[in-house]
């Protein structure tokens, strides 16, 4: 990988971190998309520089895992109540048809 391939894979990277933080998740998607490839052809040599790129490319990784879990689970959440309120208005129109 160049040095040039790799800057651009840090900048995508950065760019799926905002889309993450603005909740623009198929923008995110398609970044990655774009990037995968760029980091498939990290060799297992890497200068001292790149090295440091790439940790920081893993590290903000880790950033966006933990806030789209965090999302994945508020909408679990709301998902579930929203549920709860559907079963509750069935039961309530099941009732009032009594």
């Amino acid at each position: 990988m160049t040095q040039e391939s790799l800057s651009r894979a840090y900048e995508l990277t950065k760019t799926i971190a905002s889309a993450v933080e603005a909740g623009d998740w198929l923008f995110a998607s398609d970044l990655a998309d774009e990037r995968s490839p760029l980091l498939m052809t990290l060799g297992p040599t890497q200068t001292p520089e790149a090295l440091a790129t790439i940790r920081a490319i893993q590290e903000i990784d880790a950033t966006i895992t933990r806030k789209t879990h965090d999302e994945r689970e508020a909408m679990m959440s709301r998902q579930s109540e929203a549920m709860k309120r559907i079963a509750a208005t069935s039961l309530y129109n099941t009732t009032g048809k009594l």
